[in-house]
């Protein structure tokens, strides 16, 4: 006889529903889903779990900004833009969060789930030796042919990789959709030297937008992508079974901050709907609307950050050495 469903963040009880029906926002996938809050961290997860396949047709084709087609000069210019305004200074917000929070100046890096390496670019440019590891070849190769960066392709608990090899391993908008995070963070700590970091940003439950907005918020309707919405507390005890400490916390950039609410309110804005849009002014018409309602949410994703109530969180662990143990975690701007 089967037990009860646990949490693969803390390995807890799952309790009562905490939203039904939920549907997948980019409408690939016809379930309907349910998350469950595990009665000891507080995360939401989904029961049941999506099978294989289910995982694996729920991710489109142009799952990034990178990896949209830009044949048309009006799409090219579009593209620029988004970089210069949105995507470039959120990247240059992870670099100089990432520096002072670990000191790091530079080193081995692993970006984990980085897809296209634009975000990896950013850390390269900033003195890291970048290395990117995605299962999906299409967007390694644009890693490789417009970031020149150094690629892996496949998983990370089987990559042909020697231990101890990196400084830093990070891990964005990845953690909620990993089925089994123990084994993926238990394999970065062993690819990490001895007192070496693992960056773990992602949407947290416990923020004003899962608040406000509920099932409507991204959080939920990237489900079945969306396998847990984490707590702080479901990280902490995640990082903790995988032998790393977590030494601060943080919120995530505002600007990204108000991107996610943004796409909750206006699902259509998303790259994965916006750029296969046959027609460009439609394309144009849909990303405009979110850029738009993104820079009017601003100042309360701003206030959100400073108030501790982000819906992003960022988390840093570090491996110990061989004779440190556990110390307190610290919150950082």
């Amino acid at each position: 006889m089967k037990g009860p469903r646990r949490c693969v963040l803390c390995g807890g009880i799952l309790g009562e529903p905490l939203f039904t029906n939920i549907r997948d926002r980019l409408r690939l996938s016809d379930r309907l889903w349910t998350f469950r809050r595990c009665q000891e961290c507080g995360s939401g997860m989904l029961d049941p779990m999506p099978s294989q396949q289910e995982l694996l047709v729920a991710y489109p084709e142009y799952y990034s900004l990178d990896q949209a087609c830009y044949a048309h000069r009006v799409h090219r210019l579009l593209y620029a833009l988004e970089t210069h305004l949105f995507y470039g200074p959120i990247y240059h917000h992870s670099v100089r969060q990432v520096q002072r929070v670990t000191g790091l100046r530079g080193g081995r890096m692993l970006d984990v789930g980085g897809g296209t390496g634009h975000r990896a670019a950013f850390f390269q440019k900033a003195g890291f030796d970048c290395t990117v590891l995605d299962p999906d070849e299409r967007a390694l190769r644009v890693a490789r042919e417009r970031f020149g960066l150094r690629t892996i392709s496949g998983l990370l608990e089987t990559a042909d990789l020697p231990p101890g090899t990196f400084d830093l391993i990070t891990f964005y908008h990845v953690v909620e959709h990993l089925p089994e995070p123990v084994k993926t963070l238990q394999a970065a700590g062993q690819l990490l030297r001895p007192g070496g970091w693992v960056v773990v940003l992602g949407p947290v439950i416990t923020g004003w937008q899962s608040r406000w907005l509920g099932a409507r918020w991204i959080g939920f309707t990237e489900a079945p992508r969306h396998i847990t919405v984490p707590s702080p507390e479901g990280i902490r005890r995640l990082l903790a079974r995988a032998g790393l400490y977590l030494k601060a916390q943080a919120s995530g950039s505002p600007l990204d901050e108000a991107g996610i609410f943004a796409l909750s309110l206006l699902p259509s804005s998303s790259t994965p709907v916006a750029y296969t849009a046959t027609r460009t002014a439609v394309r144009m018409l849909y990303r405009l609307s979110g850029a738009v309602l993104t820079l009017l949410l601003l100042p309360v994703a701003d206030l959100a950050c400073r108030v501790h109530r982000a819906s992003i969180g960022v988390f840093f662990a570090q491996k110990p050495l061989q004779s440190e143990g556990s110390s307190s975690t610290h919150r950082t701007e």
